[in-house]
């Protein structure tokens, strides 16, 4: 690498991560708190992590809301995708095969300090954040099925929430916690579903006949941006409100494939992927959240996805 595309890369991080964030470490002595170790760690406010294969392989990239500063976070020969901002910006988790299985990974938001959270032996998957950010959802093929799993996010045995013989995957929380989105295509099609956050009260958001599929929460908990061909075509974004009335659609990109919404943090626009079959690749867009102002974010031959923000 040259050195003017380090600066270029340096630049664009710091573009997009804020600062220093001081953290203390406060520990209770005889008489009260004292500091026990001081840390530096930075946070990403108002960026995007997405997975790009622009360097040969799956990495874990990070970039300004306008698409600006884009900039590689895990550079390992291993592939590392499916990163999820943690709530207050200072980690990512991801999957990655650089332990031999499909893992859980934890980051810190600038790419260090890298650790392993599951075991991943047979594949551990689109891992979410809880928003206390003390938890993590995941995608697991650890019982012989896809279930959706949590795990808490300073390490522990994970518990399994779902049980089925079909496919139950991309879990997404409520903003409060108390329930968590994933799709399954346990009706025979793919849908949305929404059950507690213990793994209770199952039930059936969008119950229509077609593809309905990656469901994320609006930030202030009244709707779900979802993924659907409900109208004969490749795949666009819909929303529902949060009990799954009124379905609108929100992009008509015909011969496009459009999936993987993400909301922003303040609820304004939404980052979704757009696929080309003709060109075979995938890049990342974002819009407000009523379908206007379509931009694109990347513009590559080869394929950026999974953004989170």
């Amino acid at each position: 690498m040259t050195e003017k595309k380090k600066n270029d890369e340096r630049g664009g991080l710091n573009r997009i991560i804020i600062g220093a964030v001081a953290v203390v470490i406060l520990a209770l002595g005889a008489g009260g708190y004292y500091l026990l170790q001081p840390q530096a760690l930075v946070r990403i406010a108002g960026g995007i992590v997405y997975t790009s294969e622009r360097d040969g392989n799956l990495e874990v990239f990070v970039m300004s809301a306008d698409g600006s500063g884009q900039t590689n976070l895990t550079n390992h020969p291993a592939d590392d995708y499916f990163p999820a901002l943690s709530p207050d910006g200072t980690r990512i988790a991801f999957t990655s095969s650089r332990g031999g299985g499909l893992a859980i990974y934890l980051m810190n938001a600038d790419g260090s300090n890298v650790t392993q959270l599951t075991s991943g032996e047979t594949g551990d998957y689109h891992p979410a954040w809880s928003p206390d950010g003390t938890q993590i959802a995941f995608t697991s093929e650890r019982d012989e099925s896809w279930e959706i799993f949590v795990i808490d996010a300073a390490g522990s045995d994970p518990v399994r929430l779902t049980n089925n013989d079909t496919i139950d995957a991309h879990p997404t929380w409520s903003p409060d916690g108390s329930q968590i989105a994933f799709e399954t295509d346990r009706t025979g099609d793919t849908e949305v579903f929404v059950m507690n956050a213990d793994g209770s009260g199952e039930r059936n958001l969008s119950d229509f006949r077609f593809l309905d599929m990656s469901p994320t929460w609006s930030p202030d908990g009244s709707q779900i941006a979802f993924a659907s061909n409900r109208d004969l075509d490749d795949g666009q974004i819909y929303v529902m409100d949060a009990d799954g009335s009124n379905v609108r659609a929100l992009t008509d990109l015909n011969r496009f494939v459009v999936t993987d919404p993400v909301w922003s943090p303040d609820g304004s626009q939404i980052t979704f992927v757009v696929g080309d079959p003709e060109r075979a690749t995938h890049e990342i867009y974002v819009m407000d959240v009523d379908g206007s102002n379509l931009t694109q974010l990347t513009d590559n031959d080869i394929s950026d996805a999974d953004p989170d923000w």
